[in-house]
């Protein structure tokens, strides 16, 4: 590696490891690889860093192929995710956990064609969770591949659900789709949050995001079952994040109690710039065999003070989310005071649970979002008023890229 890349690398080794100190519970995050446009060196990064952390749990949020191309493409970006990225960081002693994405695996042989292939279920189940991390801690849902781990030092169960169980290999090409089946949802309120010991927290991970402004339209229709069958341990706090990829920009809202958020794409798309705006307009276009040719994140919770880390490797900056709502009622003001930021800041709001999406006229898979901005506003210099009843997100931005988030519950007059 680069002598920049070494440098940046400590750097986030150093972070890691003083954050650690105080957050009881982490994890690396990593999403929509898509191997064919990848630099392909996360994996060798996640090892290093696996090494030199305390930080050993990798989860990968799905989409190992690409959209187009043919059977033998989709067993061979397999074969090049085992093999750097897999592999890599179990021989660091990691624990590499896997969840299942809407290309996983399924393919296109070209955008106008109407041929392409398909698994079958078992054979992408028993492929994605070929993990010595899934193998040994792994409670696996046998109807999908949802599955959750537990962490009991740090009193947290990570629940991995799988948004996209509907798959149907006659299909001639992306015969994956978008749904929580019966069975999943049983599996999820019976065993993997009916089982939580007392007192334990939940993290919930997948592929598609379930709500706020992280999700599309239909996508919170579509997991609104997913949504309440975690809404009693939202109520109670118990439900600090629900992590996500599949939109391949960075974009979060806390709504419901939960931080829904959605995480940028490892693979070297353009789309992951777009889909960030505005609120992230730091994002370079990647370069593989550079510091910003690959993106993902160290996650890491620090209950006691109530804060979400997030630390990035590769292109961006790092965040911070508070896990407790700033509250007021409709026509009051109050002042924002940062919890990680000092120095001037510019200040941002948005509604938590709207966010539109427009076509890139550009490029046919791009897209811009558009948010809303009735519940409350702020001006700059972060006093805050509210307009309405309702939830929203504030968002704080220093001059170097970082951010605090800090999310806004606004009472009835």
């Amino acid at each position: 590696m680069k002598s920049d890349t070494d440098a940046s690398l400590s750097r986030v080794a150093e972070k890691v490891r003083r954050l650690s100190e105080t957050c009881p519970f982490g994890f690396w995050f990593v999403t929509d690889l898509h191997v064919p446009s990848n630099a392909r060196r996360s994996g060798e990064m996640l090892a290093r860093l696996v090494g030199e952390t305390a930080l050993r749990t990798v989860v990968s949020g799905g989409d190992i192929p690409e959209a187009f191309g043919s059977d033998s493409d989709l067993e061979d970006s397999f074969a090049k995710y085992r093999e750097t990225w897999v592999e890599p960081v179990e021989r660091a002693g990691g624990a590499f956990f896997a969840i299942h994405g809407n290309h996983d695996m399924t393919i296109r042989t070209a955008p106008d064609a109407q041929t392409g292939a398909t698994w079958p279920a078992e054979k992408t189940r028993a492929a994605i969770s070929d993990t010595a991390g899934m193998r040994a801690h792994a409670v696996a849902d046998p109807s999908s591949c949802a599955f959750y781990v537990d962490f009991p030092e740090a009193r947290v169960r990570l629940v991995a659900l799988d948004t996209h169980d509907s798959v149907d290999p006659t299909r001639p090409f992306w015969g994956v789709a978008s749904s929580v089946s019966e069975p999943q949802r049983r599996w999820l309120s019976g065993t993997a949050l009916g089982t939580l010991p007392a007192g334990w927290r939940v993290i919930a991970a997948s592929h598609a995001p379930l709500a706020g402004v992280a999700a599309e339209e239909e996508e919170q229709a579509l997991y609104a079952g997913v949504r309440e069958a975690f809404a009693p341990l939202a109520a109670a706090g118990r439900v600090p994040l629900a992590i996500s990829g599949h939109h391949h920009g960075e974009r979060q809202s806390r709504t419901g109690g939960v931080w829904h958020v959605t995480e940028p794409c490892d693979a070297a798309y353009l789309d992951y710039i777009h889909s960030s705006l505005p609120w992230v307009p730091d994002l370079p276009v990647k370069v593989a065999g550079t510091w910003t040719g690959q993106t993902f994140d160290a996650v890491q919770f620090d209950f006691q003070r109530g804060l979400a880390h997030f630390t990035r490797v590769g292109g961006g900056a790092d965040r911070t989310l508070r896990l407790s709502p700033v509250r007021l009622r409709a026509g009051e003001t109050v002042r924002i005071e940062l919890e990680t930021l000092s120095g001037p800041v510019v200040w941002g709001c948005h509604d938590a649970d709207r966010a539109d999406k427009r076509p890139n006229p550009e490029r046919k898979y791009d897209y811009f979002y558009d948010y809303h901005f009735d519940v409350a506003g702020i001006a700059p210099d972060g006093t805050l008023r509210a307009h309405r009843a309702g939830e929203a997100t504030v968002v704080a931005r220093a001059a170097d890229g970082t951010r605090e988030y800090v999310p806004v519950d606004v009472l009835p007059r």
